[in-house]
């Protein structure tokens, strides 16, 4: 700690500030600095960042702003992800006019106060730029609801110590490495550079735009699906009538935005056509917060489940080898978001019947029919480790719907079991794992949320091929005999795999292409309503 402290002093007192030898100052001003903060809680920000640096001035020289003030001056100025009418761009433009006045009048105490101000401002910058802004206690207060965060990189102080002690600020030294963060902060600097030059207009009302179709607004248009990337190398800029380019312009941007794909304009094309500019950087400024708190690991295999994309990738060393559709979580249902380990795959599972399902959704029907677990090919048992009776003898309506039922209910392995014939397990406290479903026809729908939280595939097989390729313990041949059949086999894998189940509404794919989605379960509302105001 004291050769910690010996280093600071010297940087900040040589390299950053070059006090011109007066001695004086920096010793008044720590002193001042001192004396200002003595009294302020210990929790006090500012004043913790002053105890870590042992009170020393950061910002300010005697003649000067420091190199480090000048160089935070500077990112915030070139900050795409906040805009000029936040409060923290508000409060640099003041503090940039104030610093020029205070070195004018040359008064000692109002150099330490602009310090102190600078210190604020670096704060709530900090706070922005590692943690990002979505309030997370407010949120899960609303929601109650799963989504287990992994902390940023750094924090505020921590960062500004590492600044001071390299003599300069560079926040991209904590910014995640992951889920195309850089990408997606570069999408956000063109879209905010093409809102500020005014080109991006309302748009009038229009038509439905098929071929051949008349509409004064599509010279608009035709510049908003350019800028977009949607209107590939067509040329035709002026026209008002619809054509091809148009057609196939409309094509991409509904696969862009997951909606159903026409190549004319419905209901739901428009209103994502005339969605603002601030909107959309709104919407990709929440993603990039989000992407602050997934998990922050690169692997060189890993499987990718993005819930609005109701899509599955497996990544190997970054790109996508695998993708296939997945079924999610109902909303009442949700599916949650979290990391883990697939360590074992299950061949021709048992389906143990969640306690909540047999109370809620299975008690109703055994009331009305005491065969219903026998035609599901369904076996109960008298609890956990009870041995098997008949349902035929349980008197189902002295039970309330709803109420604690003390039966188990397992599925025998086959082609009609809900698990289908393979599943993937991830341990974890939410009892959610992916695997394969009877119900293939639900993977034809564009919104794919039908489960009780797990993940349903629409190519298990595929997926487990792809794991034996790299797995000794794995004979994909065996598998498939054994498929056929209906006997329980445990795959313990000797190359796990981790798994993100993320929920990004915006993203860069592979193919760097902005994507956007629906927001299933209603997050991007709630979180864009109580995010921080910095």
């Amino acid at each position: 700690m004291r050769y910690f402290k010996v280093i600071i002093i010297l940087l900040l007192t040589t390299t950053t500030f070059a006090f011109s030898n007066s001695d004086s100052f920096y010793v008044n001003v720590t002193n001042s600095i001192t004396k200002t903060l003595q009294n302020k809680s210990n929790n006090n920000s500012i004043k913790q960042v002053y105890k870590n640096l042992y009170f020393v001035p950061i910002w300010i020289n005697e003649d000067k702003l420091s190199y480090l003030a000048l160089s935070l001056f500077r990112i915030i100025e070139k900050d795409y992800t906040i805009s000029h009418n936040s409060n923290i761009y508000k409060r640099f433009k003041a503090l940039e006019l104030l610093s020029k006045n205070v070195y004018n009048s040359g008064d000692i105490e109002n150099k330490i106060e602009l310090e102190l101000k600078i210190t604020g401002l670096y704060l709530s910058y900090a706070t922005h730029a590692i943690y990002g802004d979505i309030n997370w206690s407010a949120f899960r207060r609303k929601m109650k609801i799963e989504w287990k965060t992994d902390k940023p990189l750094s924090s505020p102080i921590e960062a500004l110590k590492k600044f001071v002690a390299n003599g300069e600020i560079n926040f991209s030294l904590f910014e995640p490495k992951t889920f195309g963060y850089s990408k997606l902060k570069k999408e956000i600097k063109r879209y905010r550079e093409y809102q500020m030059s005014g080109k991006w207009k309302p748009l009038p009302d229009f038509g439905s735009l098929k071929v051949g179709t008349t509409s004064s607004a599509l010279p608009m248009i035709r510049e908003r699906l350019r800028f977009m990337g949607d209107y590939g190398d067509c040329k035709n800029f002026s026209s008002t009538k619809s054509d091809l380019c148009i057609k196939n312009a409309l094509i991409r941007f509904q696969k862009r935005h997951g909606v159903a794909v026409t190549g004319y304009v419905n209901k739901r094309t428009k209103a994502l056509l005339r969605e603002s500019i601030e909107y959309k950087i709104q919407k990709m400024s929440l993603n990039l917060d989000r992407i602050k708190w997934l998990n922050k690991k690169v692997y060189s295999k890993q499987i990718v489940i993005n819930i609005p994309a109701f899509e599955l990738n497996f990544l190997s060393n970054s790109r996508s080898i695998q993708n296939m559709r997945v079924v999610i979580g109902k909303r009442n249902h949700r599916t949650p978001v979290f990391s883990n380990i697939v360590r074992t795959i299950i061949l021709n599972p048992y389906w143990n019947v969640p306690a909540s399902i047999l109370e809620k959704e299975f008690l109703s029907k055994l009331k009305r029919n005491s065969n219903y677990l026998k035609r599901k090919n369904m076996k109960l048992y008298a609890g956990w480790n009870g041995k098997a009776i008949d349902a035929s003898t349980v008197d189902w309506k002295s039970y309330k719907n709803g109420a604690r039922v003390p039966y188990r209910v397992s599925q025998l392995p086959g082609s009609r079991n809900a698990l289908g014939k393979i599943k993937f397990l991830f341990p974890n406290r939410y009892a959610v794992y992916m695997h394969d479903t009877p119900s293939k026809y639900l993977f034809k729908r564009r919104v794919r949320a039908f489960s009780h939280g797990c993940i349903r595939l629409q190519n298990p097989r595929g997926l487990l091929k792809t794991f034996a390729s790299f797995n000794k313990s794995i004979n994909y041949t065996t598998s498939v005999k054994i498929l056929k059949g209906k006997t329980r086999k445990a795959l313990s894998l000797n190359v796990k795999v981790p798994i993100d189940v993320i929920y990004l509404t915006t993203w860069i794919d592979d193919n760097g292409i902005l994507q956007y989605r629906d927001d299933i379960y209603g997050y991007d509302r709630l979180q864009l309503a109580t995010r921080r105001r910095y």
